[in-house]
């Protein structure tokens, strides 16, 4: 058995097991629960974590080394295990970290036990007040491509109004391009026209398609946004 072809079948295992927690959780009315559902069946097993790369993710890496920004408060959406709100911190960001999934959060407080990372379980569709307007950069990473339509377009809402005058978006994922096939969700690629309407109220800073070397066949795009200063 080849290297590649193994590692496509555990990807289809995953995309299986992915699609009947989905399937499960809409079964019972609640769509956005399979997130905890595959957060806790993982029992501490990273690799049963699609999306966990056990470091940060080299875009956002990329990105924040391609322009200095000055540290302030940022909000990371949909922490997943955590790293990449940890590489913000260590950048000088004084940084709250937010998940759907307890277990999720349990899991990053016990692997940065020392960090200065606020961890909260929250619900980007319904977030708290008094994170409104309170925030100098806002990443999300992967969260808008994970979720139901429905949720996904009050999700995108909700993004510019954690922002400061001045403040920025970082939103990375997968692009609907013309080389994507059809394939049970989720995740949803997401379409470049899509993102710039969710986003048109703020000041477009780049939008950028993105290949990674270990993941060819795979389109991405990192697009980020500003908030204008009030006049």
């Amino acid at each position: 058995m080849s290297d590649e072809w193994a590692k496509r079948q555990e990807d289809n295992d995953m995309k299986l097991h992915l699609q009947s927690l989905l399937n499960n959780a809409e079964s019972d009315g609640n769509p956005l629960r399979w997130f905890e559902d595959l957060y806790d069946s993982a029992d501490g097993d990273s690799s049963q974590i699609p999306w966990a790369r056990m470091e940060v993710n080299p875009i956002l890496k990329d990105e924040l080394e391609r322009e200095y920004l000055e540290p302030g408060r940022a909000l990371m959406v949909g922490c997943g295990l955590g790293d990449d709100a940890i590489f913000l911190e260590q950048l000088g960001w004084k940084v709250v970290a937010f998940d759907l999934s307890p277990s999720c959060i349990n899991w990053c407080k016990e692997r940065f036990g020392t960090s200065s990372v606020i961890w909260e379980v929250a619900d980007v569709t319904q977030p708290p007040e008094e994170w409104l307007g309170e925030f100098d950069l806002v990443v999300e990473i992967h969260i808008l491509q994970a979720i139901q339509i429905e949720a996904r377009i009050e999700a995108a809402k909700v993004l510019p109004k954690f922002l400061r005058p001045n403040g920025r978006i970082i939103s990375i994922g997968r692009e609907l391009t013309s080389r994507v096939v059809e394939i049970s969700p989720p995740p949803w690629p997401l379409a470049r026209a899509w993102l710039m309407e969710q986003f048109s109220s703020l000041e477009k800073v780049l939008f950028q398609p993105i290949i990674l070397n270990d993941w060819p066949d795979i389109d991405r795009y990192i697009g980020v946004w500003k908030r204008p200063k009030e006049k």
